[in-house]
């Protein structure tokens, strides 16, 4: 049984109104629907399945659903989705829970199609803000807006978080090593939750982490987003809501889903596989010297070639084999490439140099992702290669995404002085021996330090 976060039900009084000022703090948000019950809806969202319900009565009758819309302002509650109703029932029957029965939803939108799915009560009744209610989809929705906001975590204030903390636990949650009750993430990773208040973080062996306040809240209910454009902080409708900007900004995130579709047609049988410790749990001692599966990591070089063919399918590039060891690559690799594949642009723009390497198990492990000639590497999966380091197939898979947005975009990639470099990453930068590393990349930037830079321009504009 799978569980994730799905939406955040809000109560508001003329959904146009609300409409307005959600797209005004730069979050598109566009009529849903109307459900069988007499409430109508604005969805707040993006490509990914989460999202926000700005809900409102739309007819004068009486009815639970509706009495309860129109006598509320605000949050009023939140919904997990399951891929299995009955499982995730007989699952909170198991921890002491009494769920309604599963009743059929619906509703129909502007276009006319109806979307369908089954929800269930867990507590009092509609609404109930006291726990989420549970709800499996069976007409899908598709992907919202691509420039929509992508729900990262929201924060919470039940009345009794323990409770809470106790239903999530049970359909598979998995609760974060510092905040063991209070902070839980998805199998799939997208989306956490946050129990508040948080209390004080557990102190864990080998770990750092930082003291902060958590009793304080502005608002009871919270949501963290990332759009393609600007970051900032609002309230809207009883909700805080922070926003950061994520790759979308830059122009070579409309390549993903043609890497997407290159993806799937050439991974084969080849399988994602889940963070093996989710929570931040601390590795094994034995598991910093083991790979228990190193075929698995073959899924990296795929997406790698997954973006080769989607740069020159999109002929902003032309790619070629190389041979491995008429390269250099800058600084001190720890991998001796086996096969490499270089792409070319437009003159200004600086070759994107791709390694695949082998382990001592699996032919094609390892994949380094660089620019420039020599090549100075920008990305290196996995880091390691052992279990102690394995972050799970998503969070690497993102890794090497990020690597071709970042060479792709051009600016400057790395400053070297002898041994100490500066390299910059998507979303800031790592330094080696560097005490000044911004502003070793503003002069660099700025045309005043030419020396030992790697820079070129954007391939797309």
């Amino acid at each position: 049984m799978a569980a994730r976060f799905d939406h955040l039900v809000v109560a508001v009084e003329d959904l146009d109104a609300a409409a307005t000022r959600w797209r005004a703090a730069g979050l598109p948000a566009e009529r849903g629907g109307v459900h069988p019950v007499g409430t109508e809806n604005v969805l707040v969202r993006g490509p990914r399945p989460a999202y926000v319900e700005l809900i409102a009565a739309g007819r004068d009758e009486s009815n639970p659903w509706l009495d309860r819309v129109r006598g509320a302002r605000g949050p009023i509650s939140w919904a997990v989705a399951v891929d299995d109703m009955e499982a995730a029932r007989a699952a909170l029957v198991d921890a002491g829970f009494d769920p309604a029965p599963a009743v059929p939803g619906s509703r129909r939108t502007p276009d006319g199609d109806l979307v369908e799915w089954v929800v269930c009560d867990v507590d009092a009744g509609p609404y109930d803000d006291a726990l989420p209610f549970l709800i499996e989809w069976t007409t899908p929705m598709p992907p919202g807006p691509a420039d929509g906001a992508v729900v990262e975590s929201v924060g919470l204030t039940p009345r009794d978080p323990d409770r809470v903390a106790d239903l999530l636990v049970a359909l598979g949650f998995v609760a974060d090593r510092h905040f063991p009750r209070r902070v839980f993430t998805e199998a799939g990773g997208h989306v956490s939750i946050m129990l508040a208040p948080l209390g004080e973080p557990v102190r864990t062996d080998g770990t750092a982490w930082a003291t902060f306040t958590t009793d304080d809240v502005a608002q009871p209910t919270s949501i963290s987003v990332s759009t393609p454009h600007g970051g900032g902080m609002v309230v809207l409708d009883g909700v805080d809501v922070s926003t950061r900007p994520d790759r979308r900004r830059f122009a070579a995130a409309a390549l993903l889903s043609t890497v997407d579709e290159a993806f799937t047609r050439l991974r084969g049988d080849l399988a994602d596989w889940p963070n093996p410790r989710p929570g931040g749990r601390e590795p094994l001692e034995e598991e910093y010297s083991r790979c228990l599966d190193p075929e698995k990591y073959q899924l990296l070089a795929v997406r790698a070639d997954a973006w080769v063919e989607a740069i020159t399918t999109a002929g902003i590039g032309t790619a070629g084999s190389v041979e491995p060891s008429s390269l250099t690559w800058q600084g001190e690799p720890v991998l001796t490439p086996t096969r490499v594949t270089v792409v070319r642009g437009k003159p200004g723009t600086q070759p994107i140099v791709v390694g695949v390497a082998p382990s001592q198990s699996a032919e094609e492990a390892f994949v380094q992702i660089g620019v420039g000639e020599p090549v100075e590497v920008l990305e290196r999966q996995p880091d390691c290669g052992c279990d102690a380091c394995d972050t799970g197939s998503a969070d690497l898979l993102e890794t090497v995404d990020d690597a071709f947005v970042l060479a792709l975009s051009g600016g400057v990639y790395a400053v070297r002085e002898g041994s100490r470099v500066v390299t910059r990453h998507l979303d800031g930068w790592g330094a080696n021996g560097v005490a000044d590393a911004e502003r070793w990349l503003d002069e660099a930037a700025e045309g005043r330090r030419t020396d030992g830079v790697v820079a070129g321009d954007p391939w797309l504009s």
